[in-house]
């Protein structure tokens, strides 16, 4: 080859390459189309598994504990949990029995003796009278008060057994056989783990928003699925300025268990028809908020756009787009409009 016909090579290459360069390559894109959807302005919250059911179970008289049930009994209603040894009020009881008896036999024998002074006739003096009376009445006074105090021995003897108000396991054991407790030592805790409720604080800007009968979803680890609010405690904790909200948690939920944590969404309000994107078309910069849309030359176009309220991964929006619309959710996040693109999944038209 001559020089010349070298030359002539070296220019048609050079004239080439910046055709190449005007031409970029598309850009590989995945799309989701806009649409019309049912949404709800709704509020995430962390919520807790908790027993409707549950009580902390402490002594009612002071003494050494015989026996307590081991955490995880199951136990019926009105059954013991723990029992109080109670040799000293058996023995304090046996003593009153006792001298109510003696009692009893007294005031008998008071009354035969009023009875045989009053059939006596005038060869009784009215003195005589009146003493056998006074001691009779004496006798029945403490008749009447023995019977009490053996009530209360009796009552006392009946508090040595801590019986559960309902059925349920015992969930915590705080004391041991043989320890000392005093009255109002809490010596286990019981739960009934079916009857189970969530419980969640939210915002107090959010009271008048929130009412009994609303449905909330909670997800966890084994799953998602809805609850009725049931109770919304109007009042605020002063430091985390929010009230509480307790739900139903439904019996078909096997997985659940009382301390267990929930994500929740809770709506704030009635579903409306809004025009609703995936979360993931959203491109948030410093000078707002918009989506990167495909136009009808297949290109991408930015459209700025307002948010609204978002129900799980779909969010409304407001801005220059229709139902049906193609919106970028993969690979738009360093596009700033007019590339040409390669749409790997859905129609671009």
């Amino acid at each position: 080859m001559t020089v010349h016909h070298r030359s002539l090579a070296l220019l048609a290459l050079c004239a080439l390459v910046p055709a190449a360069w005007a031409q970029p390559s598309a850009a590989a894109v995945q799309v989701a189309a806009a649409e019309m959807r049912e949404l709800a302005p709704a509020i995430r919250a962390s919520g807790q598994v908790r027993s409707r059911e549950a009580a902390a179970m402490a002594a009612a008289i002071p003494g050494t504990l015989a026996w307590v049930a081991e955490p995880g009994t199951w136990v019926r209603a009105g059954e013991a949990i723990a029992r109080i040894d109670a040799e000293e009020l058996r023995l304090q009881r046996a003593e009153q029995q006792a001298r109510l008896k003696r009692i009893e036999v007294n005031l008998e024998q008071a009354e035969r003796e009023l009875k045989r002074l009053q059939g006596s006739g005038n060869a009784v003096s009215q003195f005589q009278l009146d003493q056998a009376r006074a001691t009779r009445d004496l006798v029945s006074s403490d008749l009447a008060i023995a019977r009490v105090s053996l009530r209360q021995t009796e009552e006392r003897l009946s508090r040595t057994e801590l019986r559960s108000p309902f059925a349920g396991v015992v969930s915590e054991r705080l004391q041991r056989i043989g320890e000392e407790v005093s009255r109002g030592d809490v010596v286990a805790r019981v739960l009934d783990p079916q009857e189970l409720e969530i419980r969640l604080f939210v915002p107090l800007r959010h009271l008048r928003a929130v009412q009994p009968g609303a449905m909330l979803t909670a997800t966890g680890e084994l799953g998602a699925f809805q609850a009725k609010v049931h109770s919304v405690i109007p009042a605020g904790t002063g430091r985390a300025q929010s009230f509480e909200v307790l739900a139903e948690a439904p019996r078909d939920q096997a997985w659940l268990a009382p301390g267990q944590l929930l994500r929740v969404e809770l709506p704030l309000g009635n579903p409306a028809q809004k025009l609703a994107v995936p979360r993931d078309a959203l491109v948030i910069r410093t000078e707002g908020v918009f989506v990167m849309k495909v136009d009808a030359e297949q290109k991408a176009q930015r459209v700025g756009v307002s948010l609204g309220v978002a129900d799980g991964d779909w969010i409304a929006v407001d801005g220059e787009l229709a139902p049906g619309d193609q919106v970028i959710i993969r690979g738009g996040e360093s596009l700033r409009g007019g590339e040409p693109l390669k749409v790997l999944n859905g129609n671009p038209a």
